[in-house]
């Protein structure tokens, strides 16, 4: 089948809809704002590519100053490797022969860690790298309060680092004490009190590492929503932020340090009634798991309802109402990372016309 691009130098206006575009110089000042932040603490800088999942600007965030990535699954991480990306976190237990299996051959190429919370996974990873002569680094996964994955930071921090110690093929890095749940907490004293929770969590595990004579090289924690709570800290040696790339109508209620760079231009399709359009951008192009999305393109417009390939807008002016069929309409996804993961293609802009068109190459990488 024939697919057909938009040439380099299309108005944003006459971009086929619906598109994921990227609005370049509020990124690329995303990018370099965050890079600076960490260069002033002298913290390292992992950011996590699930939320944008394109090598193309994992890249960039390299060039600016970031140490390496961060990525959630496995599958990523291949993606991200086969680019030429070298040094990457996997953020997730990997558990089961076949896991393990693809993650001894990525380590063949590439630098590469990964977080365990179970004696049993560290015999597993060890075995396998051993048989197949490489090296996996390893972070203990703490719960500093998410409650989902992770060991307690009690004195069995000690027993599961003693276990990577003395495990052939794994080396022993140190906490991955990440806390997502308080990253979208709106209320800035909240989201500090939040923080310092998880802080003193982390702090808690280092130390009970430390009274073990355990040497701890890397602390890696913090998102978006906390960067500049989490990275103040002493015992943090990184951060590890996302959604700072895009941002989204989330995040953009937590923090106004990054502008919103990602949004969906659909094109309206219908305008059935004096107050109701309806624009091709349903559930299948625009996530739905944070609602509602923000539409940035004009005054007057509240997002109604979605189906699977229709998004009902109400039209609450004058101005909107003259809205008609072949208009287009700019929105701020709820969530960037979930609707990013719909698209193909990103399609950077500049000057409101198209400098770059990059696959979103590590799309629906859930394995």
């Amino acid at each position: 089948m024939q697919e057909f691009t938009p040439s380099l130098g299309t108005p944003k206006e006459e971009l086929d809809t619906p598109s994921f575009i990227i609005d370049l110089d509020a990124m690329e000042n995303n990018i370099e704002k965050m890079a600076s932040y960490c260069r002033s603490k002298s913290i390292n800088l992992r950011p996590h590519t699930k939320h944008h999942k394109s090598p193309d600007i994992a890249k960039k965030q390299i060039a600016a100053g970031a140490i390496g990535i961060c990525c959630q699954k496995l599958g990523e991480a291949e993606i991200m490797a086969s680019h030429g990306i070298d040094n990457i976190l996997i953020t997730y237990e990997i558990i089961g022969s076949f896991k393990i299996r693809r993650l001894m051959a990525l380590a063949k190429s590439t630098k590469v860690s990964v977080t365990v919370d179970d004696v049993a996974n560290v015999v597993d990873l060890s075995e396998a790298a051993n048989a197949a002569q490489v090296s996996i680094g390893v972070l203990l996964d703490v719960n500093v309060g998410q409650n989902r994955c992770g060991v307690e930071p009690d004195k069995s921090v000690i027993d599961l680092a003693q276990a990577v110690e003395a495990a052939p093929g794994l080396q022993f890095l140190g906490i991955h004490a990440y806390n997502g749940a308080i990253q979208s907490v709106e209320d800035d004293d909240k989201r500090k009190s939040l923080d310092s929770d998880s802080m003193e969590k982390t702090l808690a595990a280092i130390n009970h590492l430390r009274s073990a004579e355990i040497p701890c090289e890397i602390v890696t924690a913090g998102g978006t929503g906390t960067y500049n709570m989490t990275g103040s800290y002493s015992h943090i040696t990184e951060i590890q932020p996302g959604s700072y790339v895009f941002m989204d109508a989330q995040y953009g209620r937590v923090l106004p340090d990054f502008v919103n760079a990602g949004t969906i231009i659909a094109s309206v399709i219908s305008r059935p009634t004096q107050d109701r359009a309806v624009i091709d951008c349903g559930m299948k192009a625009l996530s739905t798991d944070q609602w509602p999305p923000i539409i940035k393109s004009a005054s007057g417009l509240t997002v109604a309802s979605a189906s699977d390939e229709h998004l009902t807008i109400t039209l609450e002016s004058e101005t909107s109402q003259q809205l008609r069929p072949g208009d287009k309409v700019e929105l701020i996804p709820g969530h960037n990372d979930t609707t990013v993961n719909l698209h193909t293609h990103l399609f950077g802009m500049r000057n409101n016309r198209l400098e770059v068109i990059w696959p979103v190459s590590a799309r629906a990488m859930i394995r």
